[in-house]
């Protein structure tokens, strides 16, 4: 879920190329999150073990988020769908607010990841940029909201 501890921003000490600041995640996974994979990894095991495994070995221990090793994570985020350009960056056909004929198909799209695996989430959103992408052509141009 998400929460305003969360969040990215631009790093103040670390800098690409071209002098401009990288993209910071401020993240980690809290208590719910802990005890999901300590339910999850038991309840895996028990089903595991009754369909006969002789070894099982099952993860109920979650460590810190570390984003330089695969954690069966998706990261998400960064140009948030929304209902206004104040607080979004795409409108709801995922058309920036900015650049009107630029569509962000993706989970960028996305204000937090809630849970695993998005991808059904991204196939409606490939289906309604589609939609607004024809829209768009239709009237020629312009903003869809």
């Amino acid at each position: 879920m998400p929460h305003k501890h969360h969040f990215l921003d631009l790093d103040t000490t670390y800098k690409d190329a071209f002098g401009d600041p990288l993209l910071r995640i401020t993240f980690d996974f809290e208590e719910q999150d802990h005890e999901l994979v300590k339910f999850m990894g038991a309840k895996c095991g028990e089903i595991i073990k009754e369909m006969g495994a002789d070894t099982v070995v099952a993860n109920t221990k979650q460590g810190a988020y570390e984003i330089t090793q695969y954690q069966s994570t998706h990261n998400t985020g960064g140009v948030i769908m929304g209902s206004s350009p104040e607080t979004s960056a795409v409108n709801n056909y995922l058309q920036m607010w900015d650049v009107e004929n630029l569509f962000v198909v993706g989970a960028s799209a996305f204000a937090h990841n809630s849970g695993y695996n998005p991808t059904g989430t991204l196939t409606a959103f490939a289906y309604r940029a589609a939609e607004g992408i024809q829209k768009y052509r239709k009237n020629g141009g312009g903003s869809l909201v």
